[in-house]
């Protein structure tokens, strides 16, 4: 949905139609709020489920990323051009996922190797 509005305001701006392109662009981040809201609260209603998951901010921070990059994609494949900082910006922060994406499978492909005396899958809790 955000990006059908970022489209539009885009349209809009092209065909010199400023003023409601602009209502368009302040309203933007308010609906895109929304929509991050929603999906927190159902992240944070499963997690919160079992107490268990302490984990629910980094649910909630890792969708706000996924958020934000698929509107700065489709902004970059429309043609938008960028400043040097924020290709540096991107390309640190593509390192530093990489590194905790590379630290987490690892672990989570050992142990499932190393858990073999009981049923855990993934990191174990169980303390067997």
């Amino acid at each position: 949905m955000i990006k059908d509005i970022i489209k539009l305001a885009d349209h809009l701006d092209m065909i010199g139609e400023k003023e409601e392109a602009s209502l368009l662009d302040e309203i933007l981040p308010y609906i895109k709020n929304v929509e991050v809201d929603m999906a927190n609260s159902k992240i944070e209603d499963e997690t919160h489920k079992d107490d268990l998951d302490v984990n629910y901010m980094l649910a909630s921070q890792l969708t706000s990323i996924s958020e934000k990059t698929s509107i700065i994609l489709s902004m970059i494949n429309e043609g938008a051009m960028v400043d040097d900082w924020i290709e540096t910006y991107i390309a640190q922060s593509d390192l530093m996922i990489d590194n905790i994406y590379d630290k987490m499978v690892t672990e989570h492909h050992y142990s499932d190797k190393r858990n073999k005396t009981c049923d855990c899958k993934g990191h174990c809790n169980c303390g067997k």
